[in-house]
């Protein structure tokens, strides 16, 4: 069922330009060491049937602009970027889990707020150099038209119901509908309407999603606990850098009908080589910029791509997945770390306070490398 699914699927997409019987070892070779390197992808994908498939697309190359380019137009002329500035902020952020702050009279370190910045900044940088950027949103509100109040009915056939019929229990199962509900809406809702609106309205050359990482909080003890009783965050040494691009499938998401239709199209409309060119410009760029050490995962939900370029994964997300065009999503800094931290509040205390912006400003490091590294990709000197 799966593989007719897959097989019917590409065969009613929009077709262009056919693809090659011999490129089925490429395809085999690409399932195996990035689309699903720890999953049993023969048993539901034919990569013959994919090859006599045909790619539909409608961002272009790197080549392809640069040849539409005349002598004097700006080095990123003809470029069309979308930039998603991750997550939302603002009220959402706590919901999110994307917020926190040390100390009572510190900011509060939201990453929706954050990346927003460097998204504008890095837009006004780009556009200088000839590009159209895209920003998928332009404030800390959802992109998502649909609020938690229209998930409820799903939230609660997702919820277990409480096994006893006590006011407390009814309390907590009616909290637990209310996240789900939040959840659907800001998190999963507001990536699918992402992807969407990339795909069918901006349809730009290239994806960009803007990240700050953080880690998990150290373990408390006793000595970490404040006199209220409250935990007390405590801020973790490590702080790294690295750069996702869409891959490594379990089997269980194999089996999705929905994830294994967006391989495909993923698989043969060549988004794959040019997000991997565009996704080490990227990596090569902030690690320059950051003087980071790469981050490692300990686990098979991603995979290393080239031991050349230490900062490049490739992981099954859903924006990744669903993204039609080459798509890189970037995870500089550790957002809770000793290195990070201090660097956050200076730059939002710069900000709040309307001062011009230092030259060591983290955020506007981040946003002139992510200049730097689609130039690097797609520009011309």
């Amino acid at each position: 069922m799966l593989l007719r699914v897959i097989v019917g699927y590409l065969f009613c997409v929009g077709l262009v330009a056919s693809l090659s019987a011999a490129q089925a070892p490429m395809l085999a070779s690409e399932l195996t060491t990035r689309y699903a390197p720890y999953a049993n992808w023969q048993s539901v994908v034919d990569v013959d049937a994919l090859a006599q498939r045909s790619e539909s697309r409608y961002w272009r190359t790197a080549e392809e602009i640069a040849l539409q380019r005349g002598d004097s137009d700006l080095p990123l002329a003809g470029l069309h970027i979308a930039l998603d500035p991750g997550h939302i902020g603002g009220h959402w952020a706590a919901a999110e889990g994307r917020q926190f702050r040390i100390a009572e009279d510190d900011f509060y370190v939201r990453e929706g707020e954050l990346v927003l910045a460097v998204a504008e900044l890095a837009q006004a940088k780009l556009m200088a150099l000839g590009a159209k950027v895209t920003l998928l949103r332009e404030a800390a509100v959802r992109v998502n038209p649909n609020s938690p109040l229209d998930y409820l009915e799903l939230a609660a056939e997702q919820v277990s119901p409480p096994n006893e019929s006590s006011l407390s229990a009814l309390w907590v199962y009616g909290r637990a509908i209310r996240a789900r509900a939040v959840h659907l809406s800001i998190v999963k809702g507001d990536l699918m309407e992402r992807a969407r609106s990339v795909n069918q309205e901006v349809q730009p050359d290239a994806l960009i999603s803007l990240h700050i990482n953080a880690a998990a909080w150290p373990t408390e003890n006793e000595s970490e606990a404040s006199e209220s009783g409250s935990a007390m965050l405590r801020l973790v040494d490590a702080n790294n850098l690295h750069v996702l691009i869409f891959g490594c499938l379990s089997d269980e998401e194999l089996q999705a009908e929905n994830q294994l239709e967006q391989l495909a199209v993923k698989l043969t409309n060549g988004s794959g080589p040019a997000e991997r060119l565009l996704g080490g410009a990227l990596a090569t760029a902030l690690a320059e910029a950051t003087e980071l050490p790469a981050a490692r995962y300990r686990r098979n939900n991603a995979i290393l791509l080239s031991s050349q370029q230490p900062y490049l994964f490739a992981r099954n997300l859903l924006l990744l997945r669903m993204a039609e065009c080459p798509t890189v999503l970037l995870e500089p800094y550790v957002a809770n770390s000793v290195g990070a931290y201090g660097r956050l509040q200076s730059a939002l205390a710069n900000r709040a306070a309307g001062r011009v912006l230092a030259e060591d400003d983290i955020l506007l490091e981040y946003a002139e490398a992510v200049v730097a590294g689609v130039r690097a990709c797609y520009g011309q000197e």
